[in-house]
């Protein structure tokens, strides 16, 4: 909805996200002459609080033409059947809190706002940075072999 220009994913990249190891699922709401209209982009979780599983979304798009028409109602009630099916006690997703039309509907829709959960994201830069403090497979940590490190050199 009005976010086009930020989208920086390539063909190949939505191919290797979804269908490749490890990937996410997808329903697609199919047109008889137009195609492929829309789209919920999903990934199963598991809540240690709950003890069960549950889905979070991480996409839903209908185009344009076809919104306000149901499309959107039917891919989330088809992941709500699918959480039914496999047993999964919650269906999750994200909103900006700018989308007033996106909010409307996933009100209208039955769900409730989370509040005070933010939604915290690390990229770029900063998962490489936080990435380069992960334990050595021998248990330490960068920084704690720093540390050994200076401690080895001072007793010298």
């Amino acid at each position: 909805m009005g976010r086009e220009g930020e989208v920086a994913a390539t063909v190949e990249d939505i191919e290797r996200g979804m269908f490749g190891e490890g990937a996410g699922e997808a329903l697609v709401a199919a047109h008889p002459v137009r195609g492929v209209v829309g789209c919920a982009v999903f990934c199963r979780t598991f809540s240690t609080w709950k003890g069960a599983c549950g889905v979070y979304l991480e996409d839903l798009f209908v185009e344009e033409a076809y919104r306000g028409g149901g499309t959107g109602r039917a891919l989330m009630a088809r992941l709500a059947a699918l959480c039914e099916e496999r047993g999964y006690e919650r269906l999750s997703w994200h909103c900006r809190d700018t989308n007033e039309a996106g909010l409307a509907f996933y009100e209208r829709l039955g769900s409730a706002r989370v509040d005070p959960l933010v939604l915290h994201r690390l990229e770029g830069e900063a998962l490489a940075a936080l990435a380069a403090q992960a334990p050595t497979a021998a248990g330490e940590s960068p920084a704690a072999e720093a540390v050994a490190s200076d401690e080895t050199e001072g007793a010298r």
